[in-house]
């Protein structure tokens, strides 16, 4: 299981965010962690607004209740729950901020899935904490059918077989346990085609014997890594994020994990992100494995001082 004691569910009162609630609860009540509530106040609260913090305990089993989550699951009474309200600041920034203050695990939060001119101009609360957050982030795209939190069955992780995805494949086998769930190796093999002012003649598509080699190279992966039954692997020829979530739209797959190599500045806008590509458009809550930051694995290297 997962080393979880600190998760933080950052609000905005969206549905995005509501959403989020269950799947922020369930990890907090079955790791006996403490769950941590934010509300970030761009300007100064109006008093006539329903917009604030703290939120009700009634309130908040509306939310799990939403979700078809059985209060059996999620026993709010018996958690630990702290709600901050906070002014003045960005709100990525100051989620970030929290995050690294009390040495936050996991954050737990709604994306609206803007994409285009929109997502360009506006910007992308959790996209930004994805890049900068100190541990993993766990997104629930807004807008999307809610499920119970406790409803994953199948758990999809990209693998480039570098070792930022080997970080993904380990927490998602936590996850795995933690859920009761099957895992899904799946791999993007890409097409390498050049300009034609290279004067290089065009490299045939990879066929069905790489396929099939990518695919053993998983299924040992599997047996080494995971070491039960419950595994499938496969391998695709296509460009690595319309791949994953091709699959995820066309299978039954009920969470992403998948691993952030954590790019900035000019770097990151002409390379692009697979993992921010994903989050932006999955189906499916996504869980973001930083390969910078904190490693929630029972043996993980996080020697921070345990801050309520």
């Amino acid at each position: 299981m997962l080393s979880i004691r600190r998760v933080l569910w950052p609000t905005d009162f969206s549905t995005g965010a509501a959403q989020a609630f269950p799947h922020a609860a369930a990890l907090a009540a079955w790791h006996d962690a403490a769950l941590h509530v934010l509300h970030v106040q761009e300007g100064p609260a109006s008093a006539s607004s329903e917009a604030s913090l703290p939120l009700p305990s009634d309130r908040l089993q509306d939310l799990l209740a939403a979700s078809g989550t059985p209060p059996a699951h999620v026993d709010l009474d018996a958690m630990t729950i702290i709600q901050e309200q906070e002014e003045g600041n960005a709100p990525p920034r100051a989620i970030v901020a929290y995050a690294e203050e009390h040495n936050i695990d996991v954050v737990v939060g709604g994306t609206h899935g803007r994409r285009g001119l929109q997502r360009l101009l506006i910007g992308s609360v959790a996209e930004e904490v994805l890049r900068t957050a100190p541990c993993p982030v766990f997104t629930v795209r807004g807008g999307e059918t809610a499920v119970p939190s406790e409803a994953v069955h199948n758990i999809l992780v990209p693998i480039d077989f570098s070792e930022a995805s080997m970080g993904a494949l380990r927490h998602a086998r936590e996850l795995a346990l933690t859920y009761g769930a099957q895992i899904t190796l799946l791999h993007a093999v890409e097409e390498v085609v050049y300009p034609s002012a290279y004067g290089i003649e065009p490299a045939n598509m990879p066929g069905a014997q790489v396929v099939e080699r990518v695919e053993d190279s998983l299924a040992e992966l599997a047996r080494s890594e995971i070491g039960y039954e419950h595994v499938l692997v496969e391998a695709s020829v296509g460009y690595a994020p319309s791949t994953i979530l091709d699959y995820a739209n066309n299978h039954d797959v009920d969470l992403i994990t998948i691993a952030t190599h954590g790019r900035t500045g000019l770097e990151r806008m002409l390379l692009g992100s697979v993992a921010e590509r994903v989050v932006r458009r999955a189906p499916v809550p996504v869980f973001a494995v930083k390969s910078f930051g904190k490693s929630l694995l029972p043996n993980g290297n996080d020697n921070a001082p345990d801050t309520a």
